[in-house]
């Protein structure tokens, strides 16, 4: 099972930020533009349980998500499980047969950088502006906090505030 420990940052603009991790080393692996599209369980409400399930357009890719409840209040850490599929249109037509309704779609363009083994993306969110998430994926759940407490610090190195941005 897999465990991912993700913070979420609202930012007033990327460029400087994306200056700034380029400096500390931090590598530009893809940019892509992202469609997430969310839907909600035939007889439960994903805002009570706090999960999500999602089918992801990714560039040329395309993958399904489930993501449990937050399992940390301090982050948006939980259990996420995901496939690539191979056909949006027939994985939206499962869901929806099997009752799920679509609630909301997300458009973003993002740029993912790696720093120090963490997973850094910059997001312009169509109708919401820049964010920024940084992430790590952790097998052992005892390394969930350890994990957390190090993407604060690095966010404090890249002078993002979690007091006050974090989401």
């Amino acid at each position: 099972m897999t465990f991912e420990v993700e913070v979420k940052f609202h930012v007033a603009a990327l460029d400087s930020l994306e200056d700034l991790l380029i400096e500390k080393g931090a590598i530009l692996v893809d940019i892509v533009n992202q469609r997430d599209h969310y839907f909600n369980h035939p007889s439960r409400d994903f805002k009570d349980t706090d999960e999500a399930v999602r089918i992801r357009e990714d560039g040329d890719l395309c993958f399904l998500t489930y993501k449990g409840p937050k399992i940390d209040p301090k982050s948006k850490t939980r259990i996420e499980e995901e496939v690539e599929v191979t056909n949006f249109e027939k994985t939206k037509n499962i869901l929806t047969n099997l009752g799920f309704k679509k609630v909301l779609v997300v458009a973003k363009e993002r740029r993912v950088y790696q720093l120090q083994g963490y997973t850094i993306c910059l997001d312009n969110v169509d109708s919401l502006g820049p964010f920024v998430e940084i992430e790590k994926e952790v097998e052992v759940k005892k390394d969930m906090v350890k994990t957390r407490d190090e993407i604060y610090k690095l966010a404090d190195e890249l002078s993002l505030n979690p007091k006050k941005n974090n989401i």
